[in-house]
């Protein structure tokens, strides 16, 4: 199998616009809400032609890595999947939309949108590549992305991104007893993750009058150093911040930091499973006794199941595993259950998602090597 970084071939995109897409008449059950639980084989769906795949992401960062190395590792089950290309929008969201149709010019069969951060402006380019025959199908946007399945895109694959959002939402909830100040961060602006978990946080925080969402979500573009910046100014700016909302658990830990550099006390945070956070709550909790941690599954599994979902309709065999998935606390500070407590491996870099990701500890070592 080739694995390969692909670059754009614009050329190429214009006259393969004229070629008809193919239909795909599989059930990929698209609205289907599930668990891990009730995810499948892959070898079910691998079929026999020569099939080539290729993950469009509008950055890179270490957790889409990660993704991307459970991507290839899943295809490496399928003999006939003959590649895995990356196309990486570097931040360009004119970048990224050209990269799927130059994608889908190269004739891959399936184009997976890790996610789209482009948004709702990525759907003329998805709209595109499937009327140049690839299975198109973007990730991670919630159960309310905007345009119309089998025209706009082929399915979706998701967290159920507002049913997270309640989880993050209630954990604080319960932490503050119902009453305190609360930041609320997103990602980038417009991301379809920010987006589609605003309803579930708010709906938690709404049915909870004491708590006081100050600001949010506040913009963060997941980067660690964003969240320490803009946290030293809303720690200038508000004398009581009591919890922070947060969907990237390595990123929240910037806050924690600027907590720390001003010497006002840890808040609980939440935020998707990483070692680093987990790592920062173990050596900082003894003299942190607000600081705790309510952290889910990073779904590192989801572009394993966004394969899948390719690779049934291009060989139309129908799906029987949700496209929508329900997700709890893997870690909780607080549980009576030690088993989900935060635990730190010293072995792995702070990125790395220790509870949800499929692949071993030699593997996840490998990639940040």
């Amino acid at each position: 199998m080739n694995f390969k970084t692909l670059t754009q071939r614009a050329g190429a995109v214009a006259a393969a616009l004229l070629v008809a897409g193919a239909a795909h008449a599989a059930n990929l059950n698209s609205d289907k809400v599930g668990t891990e639980a009730d995810f499948e084989d892959v070898t079910k769906f691998c079929g026999t032609k020569p099939i080539k795949v290729a993950l469009s992401v509008g950055f890179m960062n270490a957790n889409r890595q990660m993704k991307f190395e459970e991507l290839k590792d899943e295809a490496a089950k399928c003999p006939n999947i003959t590649e895995v290309g990356l196309a990486d929008g570097q931040g360009n969201p004119e970048k990224e939309l050209a990269n799927i149709r130059s994608l889908a010019a190269q004739g891959f069969d399936i184009i997976l949108l890790g996610p789209p951060d482009a948004g709702p402006a990525a759907i003329p380019a998805m709209r595109d590549a499937m009327r140049m025959g690839s299975v198109v199908i973007p990730i991670e946007v919630g159960v309310n992305f905007p345009g119309k399945i089998g025209t706009d895109y082929t399915t979706i694959v998701t967290p159920n991104q507002e049913q997270m959002a309640s989880v993050y939402a209630q954990f604080l909830v319960d932490q503050l007893h119902g009453k305190g100040n609360v930041i609320v961060w997103g990602g980038s602006p417009g991301a379809p993750q920010t987006t589609a978990q605003e309803p579930g946080w708010k709906k938690v925080f709404a049915d909870n009058p004491g708590i006081n969402v100050l600001e949010g979500p506040v913009v963060s573009g997941w980067d660690p150093a964003q969240y320490q910046k803009v946290t030293t100014a809303l720690l200038a700016k508000y004398p009581e911040i009591d919890g922070m909302y947060s969907d990237y658990g390595v990123g929240v830990l910037g806050s924690l930091r600027a907590f720390k550099a001003a010497g006002r006390p840890m808040p609980p945070v939440t935020g998707l499973d990483a070692n680093g956070a987990q790592c920062f709550y173990t050596e900082n909790k003894p003299n942190e006794p607000k600081l705790e941690m309510g952290l889910t599954s990073s779904w590192t599994w989801i572009f394993r199941l966004a394969l899948r979902k390719g690779l049934a309709a291009v060989n139309d065999i129908d799906s029987e595993e949700p496209s929508i998935v329900n997700v709890d606390l893997l870690v909780d500070s607080t549980s009576d259950n030690p088993e989900i407590h935060p635990v730190c491996d010293p072995d792995l870099p702070a990125d790395v998602s220790l509870h949800s990701s499929l692949l071993s500890k030699e593997q996840l070592i490998a990639i940040f090597k």
